[in-house]
């Protein structure tokens, strides 16, 4: 364990400790977060905000893994509900049509997604911006429209049904607690690849491309490679988040769950938490999806709508006053001594 000079942060075997959050560092906000999540996890007593939870946690974990493509690539994409989908579906159809279990299927329906998401930025490969943007909304929707329409393989409208039969094997269980524990699993891992992303040499070529393209390729990266290995790896995770999903609610509706909605939460998570960092999309996902649960439940038989107006202020209050996030709001309202540190002149200027 060394001291970095000149940072108030410590490196211990490859990693790098912080006492606020910040870019490159696990942070001790960080660690208790997910402490706090775990002891939550296990403590509820609940069904309904145990199903809160699982959302929650699920949607922590979809937005790092957006965050990998939109985040550190600058890959902004409204279409991953599409590699969601494809996890989903994956998993769901090896089940019903030969049996072979999710544990196998999440594995299968990762690398359908991630090669998916590696055609779609080879395919868009010289589209810059507003026009990658669209690019991606696109494929999303030609994404739903097969699965609507696809029949033989999806169901089409009526979508696909996974019997509610416990079964271990099947990734099918009696109660929450073990949903509990695989989505507060794929939370945690995904703020690990992430964490560790950030501070590897890979993750170092990832900011150089998004931030000058041509100065990175001037210095021996591969622009091409980042993008795809990026957007590949980030749908691969997103598909991995599918089939949890699946098993979960064990029913497939491609109305919902292809729908640009749920590529919109993604990336507003990842906005309101703070954008191309670990934590920010596990504090935006513990704030938007409960808030968002509980403003409908509470709201949406006395003031239909209202939870919107609500919701939408919050989310627009967050963007205007805090525009490097919840984790960069923390790290300025750190202490004097410590927070200043731990912010690079690269987000300051977020």
């Amino acid at each position: 364990m060394t001291a970095i000079p000149g940072r108030s942060r410590l490196a211990f075997k490859g990693l790098s400790f912080s006492k606020a959050p910040r870019r490159g560092a696990v942070s001790v906000i960080d660690i208790v977060v997910l402490a706090l999540c775990a002891i939550a996890a296990v403590s509820i007593n609940s069904q309904y905000a145990g199903e809160i939870m699982i959302r929650t946690f699920l949607w922590a974990g979809l937005a790092l893994a957006w965050n990998i493509a939109g985040g550190y690539a600058g890959l902004i994409s409204f279409g991953h509900a599409a590699f969601f989908a494809i996890g989903a579906y994956t998993s769901t159809i090896l089940l019903l049509a030969w049996g072979i279990s999710p544990w196998l299927g999440i594995i299968v329906g990762a690398l359908f997604a991630g090669c998916a998401g590696a055609l779609l930025t080879t395919i868009c490969a010289r589209l810059r911006g507003p026009f990658f943007i669209l690019s991606t909304l696109a494929a999303g929707e030609v994404t739903r429209i097969a699965a609507l329409n696809w029949r033989s393989l999806t169901g089409g409208p009526e979508g696909l049904e996974i019997p509610p039969v416990p079964s271990a094997l099947d990734m099918v269980f009696k109660n929450q607690w073990p949903y509990l524990a695989l989505v507060l699993a794929y939370m945690v891992l995904m703020f690990g690849l992430s964490a560790w992303i950030e501070q590897s040499r890979y993750g170092y070529f990832l900011f150089a491309t998004r931030d000058d393209e041509d100065g990175a390729a001037a210095i021996g990266i591969n622009p091409w490679a980042m993008r795809v290995s990026a957007m590949a790896l980030s749908a691969a995770l997103a598909g991995i988040g599918g089939t949890l999903y699946a098993q979960y609610f064990l029913y497939l509706d491609p109305t919902h769950i292809v729908s640009p909605d749920i590529s919109f939460e993604f990336a507003l998570i990842c906005a309101i938490g703070g954008l191309g960092t670990a934590s920010g999309p596990v504090l935006g996902a513990l704030i938007i999806v409960p808030l968002s649960e509980l403003l409908r439940g509470w709201l949406s038989q006395s003031a239909s709508g209202l939870h919107l107006v609500i919701y939408g202020t919050v989310v627009v209050v967050v963007i205007l006053y805090f525009p490097s996030g919840i984790s960069g709001a923390i790290a300025r309202a750190w202490p004097q001594g410590f927070g200043k540190s731990f912010i690079s002149n690269e987000e300051r200027a977020l």
